[in-house]
């Protein structure tokens, strides 16, 4: 077989791994958007209304799909014009959905692991705290692309949502637009705790979500690579 043969073979297996990846990712992306829909219409129209949004588990799904949207069109994209559209802003966009997802489910095991089985209690529950996540997970370990060697500094840039989420809600409630009842996580409530362990179990947290970014970035750049081993060792 000639060099010029060999090349041909090596270009025409890198572009079948590189359309399986990214239809793999299309896929789990408009699934996420699809089982979405349902449970956040019975949050707001059924259960809690406007007052949903202080949850991080509802800011999270909604971010996600909001998110997954991005990532079917970059995906198209991708599938047609045969070129990697996967730069610093979209990489950054889905791993903080990815630590988004993670902490959610986290938290909702360590609330297994305190003996409050109740949020997996109900469908949309399910979806939301263990079904969304993993497929979110997924989807940025085994499809988005390596951007390269990030910083640890740079890493922050994946606990965006979680950094978001946290200034917002503790604003609301500390100028009162919100009531403090409405506190949605006990580890937040000044009444119930002193200051300093609600600072402490905000840190905590991002301290989880900055880890989490980390591991998963690590995944990342292992698995694509992988994915591509055989095919750059022709």
């Amino acid at each position: 077989m000639s060099k010029v043969d060999n090349l041909d073979g090596v270009m025409e297996k890198f572009d079948r791994r590189f359309r399986l990846k990214k239809t793999i990712n299309l896929v789990i992306s408009m699934v996420i958007v699809m089982i979405g829909i349902v449970p956040m219409y019975i949050v707001f129209a059924k259960k809690a209304g406007i007052y949903a949004l202080r949850w991080l588990t509802v800011d999270g799904t909604l971010f996600t799909m909001i998110g997954s949207l991005i990532f079917i069109v970059v995906n198209m994209y991708e599938l047609v014009t045969s070129k990697e559209m996967t730069h610093v802003p979209v990489y950054f966009i889905r791993l903080s959905c990815a630590v988004s997802e993670a902490v959610i489910m986290i938290v909702v095991f360590i609330g297994f692991c305190l003996g409050d089985p109740s949020a997996l209690d109900e469908w949309d529950e399910v979806v939301t705290h263990f079904i969304l996540p993993v497929l979110m997970v997924i989807s940025f370990i085994t499809n988005d692309s390596p951007i390269g060697k990030v910083k640890p500094l740079t890493r922050l840039n994946g606990t965006w949502f979680i950094t978001i989420y946290g200034l917002i809600i503790i604003q609301l409630f500390t100028a009162e637009v919100m009531p403090m009842n409405m506190i949605p996580y006990p580890f937040l409530d000044p009444t119930k705790l002193p200051i300093w362990m609600i600072i402490g179990s905000i840190l905590i947290i991002y301290i989880i979500a900055y880890s989490i970014a980390t591991v998963l970035y690590l995944l990342n750049r292992k698995l694509s690579w992988l994915w591509f081993f055989e095919v750059t060792s022709l």
